[in-house]
């Protein structure tokens, strides 16, 4: 079955247009509430009806003449009076209207009156000042209805207002009490009828059968349909709860335009081919969607679906998607345009502009060939660095493109023969070894052999180093140095620094031992140690202060490197990158090797402790890095010997010759950390790589 998959960047959209949503609906500035009461406006001036004619609005300039109005309705046979009086001006009028039991003061509730009939009488407007809305209920423990409500119940229940407790009650059982807004239905404002007390005395009978609405002109609110006195807003009220029902809302009308607006944004997703030949309509279309099928509703169903904030959703979330594939295109043009300008600088032998021109550009099957082509004119030009990068790349693309493996070796381990190595253990040709695929030999090492190596699950280029733990050890010792490999890999696998060498993977086949780590493209830092191809001093302090970190963290993790010096430092400078590689390798080897009288790691870069086989701890590893420096520095050992014994008799006993005797350009604020480095006694030398790492810094920039 196929499955639908959302790639990243169309989420993101997705997630910024939903964030964007969200922010509008949030204070201070309630921007979707706002621009929803505007689109409330103008559904509800487009939906405008007449009013029923039976509801009458009686203007009253003299409060005390509402006596004679209630005589008049009454004899008329109004069905209903109501008033927005503050007080009844008689107590025939208390018994026999509808009046404001509680009246809002300013913004606050309330207060009571002296009307025993009736509700209360807060027309709340929204937070841009215009009413939309009535509180149909307030109040938790004896609900109070609004005026309007009160009067519909009322109607509904056959009779007048005589009986208050009956006028609550039937409120509360038409609609259940709870404290709520409900959006009103505006009528034409110039369909209501208006009489004025001399039309009355004028003209006997014209409230019969009527809702008669009687109050003072002002003050006015602000409505959907213009600015109405308090009668007539009040008349639009009962008008919604009697003639006709008010729009619905809730949880369905909300959720709606929000699941139309996702539904189109996943289709776009999902064919973003619509896209691309109509941009931007597509989402202004949908948006165009989601506002007319709240008008739809709006005037079909009488029901308010908001749709300011899905509306945002579509446009911010829809844009994005419209957008990105011009700014694909626009990126594909720039490629195309770095290309050419790669392509003429190679044929005009540029080598260095085509290289960084090529490196803007992604790696694709179609410049395999020319990236060859550049890759094997900075080989012949001696960039091999450049030329390593540029074989990395095409391997990520195809790693047994032409002899691609090869060349990349070739180009990142100097000391390898100039024909490619063959891939070869006790005899026999390695082609693969577990899961992953051994394209070339990379070299041999102390500590085995190593290859380059390709994980076709995810096409990434691997340096696997392969051990024969079964060398030097009895068929019985075979298990426990399999158990040991498997320990120290591991502990070596927990280490996560930018400039310590990343174990992949651990394993066994074969019959060997193997562990899979990140393939580094640069030099070993032993190719600058001869005098002839020495780094720059600030370089190589910095470089030096990096390892420090490295060691430093390795150290707080409680794994001791053991064989510290210049060929297992790796250097990129194309990328300035700098990695330590074989942490926990040279423990792999330690039971076969101390068997047989071989001393472990290189002794021209062990601490005297190392040598006299005392316990190793992180000032070890410091040690090593001290004679590292020296050597990178100066092109020579700080400790020497013609033999193995007068070598360790050296290290132990001898003071090193200064740095700056030997090189004199350096500053002599260097001797210091130097000799700090390789103090005979542990206990003499940085305490932690840290503080090694900020001496080295507080020197390189003496250097400059």
């Amino acid at each position: 079955m196929a499955t639908f998959r959302i790639s990243r960047r169309y989420r993101t959209a997705i997630l910024l247009g939903f964030a964007a949503a969200v922010a509008s609906e949030l204070p201070p500035f309630d921007l979707a509430a706002r621009a929803n009461g505007k689109i409330f406006d103008l559904w509800s001036r487009i939906a405008a009806r007449a009013a029923p004619d039976n509801i009458v609005v009686v203007g009253l300039e003299d409060p005390a003449w509402f006596s004679t109005l209630a005589e008049i309705a009454y004899r008329d046979g109004a069905r209903l009076l109501v008033t927005t009086l503050p007080q009844p001006p008689t107590p025939l009028a208390n018994d026999r209207a509808l009046g404001p039991t509680e009246l809002a003061l300013g913004d606050q509730l309330l207060r009571r009156t002296d009307w025993r009939h009736g509700g209360h009488l807060w027309f709340e407007a929204q937070p841009d000042g215009i009413v939309r809305e009535d509180r149909t209920f307030i109040g938790a423990d004896e609900p109070i209805p609004s005026l309007g409500f009160a009067s519909a119940a009322s109607l509904a229940r056959g009779h007048g207002s005589e009986d208050a407790a009956a006028d609550r009650s039937a409120a509360l059982q038409a609609h259940g009490g709870a404290d709520e807004r409900r959006w009103l239905r505006f009528f034409a404002p110039d369909s209501i009828t208006r009489l004025s007390p001399a039309d009355l005395l004028q003209t006997p009978g014209l409230l019969a059968g009527s809702i008669v609405i009687a109050g003072r002109e002002l003050p006015a609110y602000a409505t959907p349909v213009g600015r109405l006195p308090a009668p007539d807003l009040l008349a639009h009220v009962v008008g919604t709860y009697g003639a006709q029902a008010p729009l619905g809302a809730g949880w369905p009308a909300t959720l709606t335009p929000w699941v139309l607006t996702l539904a189109v944004l996943l289709g776009l997703a999902a064919r973003p081919r619509i896209l691309v030949r109509w941009r931007f309509a597509v989402p202004a279309a949908g948006a165009g969607a989601v506002l007319a099928s709240s008008a739809l509703a709006f005037f079909g169903a009488a029901m308010w679906m908001p749709p300011a904030a899905p509306v945002v959703l579509m446009l911010v979330g829809g844009g994005m998607l419209a957008a990105r594939p011009r700014r694909a295109r626009r990126r594909r043009r720039s490629a195309e345009m770095d290309v050419e300008e790669a392509r003429a600088a190679l044929a005009d032998g540029d080598l260095d502009r085509a290289w960084r021109l090529y490196r803007s550009v992604p790696p694709t099957e179609p410049l395999l060939v020319e990236l060859y082509e550049l890759g094997t004119a900075l080989e012949r030009g001696d960039w091999l660095d450049q030329a390593a990068d540029v074989f990395h790349r095409i391997a990520l693309v195809d790693a047994r493109f032409r002899d691609t493996a090869h060349r990349l070796v070739a180009t990142t381990q100097t000391e390898t023969p100039p024909r490619p190595l063959t891939a070869k253990i006790r005899g026999t040709p390695l082609t693969a070894l577990g899961r992953y695929e051994i394209l070339a030999a990379i070299g041999q090492g102390s500590a085995g052999k190593v290859f380059l190596g390709r994980d076709p699950k995810i096409n990434r280029l691997l340096a696997i180093k392969v051990i024969d733990l079964s060398a030097g050890h009895e068929t019985s010792e075979s298990t426990d140095a399999a158990d040991r490999f498997r320990r120290e890999a591991e502990t070596a696998g927990r280490l996560s620094h930018p400039n310590i060498v990343t174990v992949f993977d651990v394993g066994e086949a074969q019959g060997l031992a193997y562990i899979a780590m990140e393939f580094i493209k640069g030099r070993r830092l032993s190719d600058f140690t001869k005098p002839e191809t020495l780094l720059p001093p600030a370089l190589v302090l910095e470089l030096a202060a990096q390892a420090a970190d490295a060691l430093h963290y390795a150290h707080a993790q409680n794994v001791v490197h053991r064989d510290i010096k210049p060929a297992n430092i790796m250097y990129d400078s194309a990328s300035g990158n700098l990695k330590i590689t074989d942490f926990g390798i040279a423990r792999l080897i330690d039971v076969s090797r101390t068997r047989t009288g071989i001393v472990l790691g290189t002794p021209s870069f062990m601490a005297p402790e190392q040598l006299e086989g005392r316990n190793v701890n992180g000032h070890t590893d410091l040690f090593a890095l001290g004679v590292s420096i020296y050597e990178l520095l100066t092109g020579r050992l700080p400790f020497r010997g013609a033999s193995m014994t007068k070598l360790m008799f050296v290290i132990a006993n001898e003071p090193h010759e200064p740095i700056t005797a030997v090189r004199s350009d350096l500053p002599e604020a260097l001797d210091a950390p130097i000799d700090t480095a390789l103090a005979k006694d542990p206990a003499g030398r940085f305490r932690t790589g840290a503080e090694m790492a900020d001496a080295l810094r507080a020197v390189a920039a003496q250097v400059g």
